[in-house]
């Protein structure tokens, strides 16, 4: 655990060392979880819960959003130098948006479908929200909780879900336009929170073009799963 600790373990006190695309690094399980997870939606989708539900054990779960909670999005506390002076910078020159925070829908596809739904800081392949909830509808909250509690969601909505990230901070006056966001795993996104990239000592994830691999967040499972009515 590295909060409230004076250096990050897996980031270690060497700046120099530090990645420059993304914050921090996931480990090579969320990968394997990513994997373990595209069977237990195919076999769910193919009809055998069964299947499913052995397929979604072997996405040590419990690791991905333990590492999320205790390394990715405290990131940016440790990568920040003096961050409380920081802090207050930022605050100081916070701005009004006339644009929502949240992108709608529609936008918040099309920087997936743009980014072929991979993290544009660290490269993870993510899943939408969507397929996690139906997911979730079908093996019920006892096999895969969403509910918004850290502590009780599985951990894979924490590690693997993507989310549309401002790149330049939203409180500073960043807009929730195409331009400024980008496809963001969980750790990358919460981790940056409200600092800008220079501050951090980030790369702009737009000097990098994403490549198509065929990768869709399994999101061509949605059509399948949604038709699929709960088991009592």
């Amino acid at each position: 655990m590295c909060r409230k600790k004076e250096f990050c373990e897996v980031l270690g006190t060497d700046s120099s060392k530090w990645d420059r695309q993304c914050l921090i690094r996931m480990p090579s399980f969320f990968e394997d979880a990513v994997e373990s997870f595209s069977s237990a939606v195919s076999h769910l989708a193919g009809g055998d819960k069964v299947k499913s539900l052995q397929a979604l054990k072997d996405c040590n779960s419990e690791s991905v959003g333990k590492f999320y909670i205790e390394h990715g999005k405290q990131s940016s506390y440790f990568r920040v130098g003096d961050w409380r002076k920081t802090r207050k910078i930022n605050s100081l020159l916070k701005k009004k948006n006339d644009t929502k925070k949240t992108p709608p829908a529609s936008l918040n596809k099309e920087v997936f479908e743009r980014d072929f739904y991979r993290c544009r800081y660290c490269g993870l392949r993510i899943i939408t929200k969507e397929v996690f909830h139906q997911y979730g509808r079908l093996v019920g909250p006892v096999n895969f909780s969403t509910v918004r509690s850290e502590i009780i969601r599985n951990g894979l909505t924490l590690g693997l879900r993507g989310v549309s990230d401002h790149v330049f901070p939203y409180s500073l006056g960043g807009k929730t336009h195409m331009d400024n966001l980008v496809t963001s795993c969980y750790s990358c996104n919460f981790g940056k929170w409200e600092y800008k990239l220079e501050q951090l000592d980030l790369e702009n994830p737009y000097s990098r073009q994403p490549k198509d691999d065929g990768w869709r967040g399994l999101t061509e499972f949605l059509p399948t799963l949604k038709k699929i009515k709960e088991s009592p």
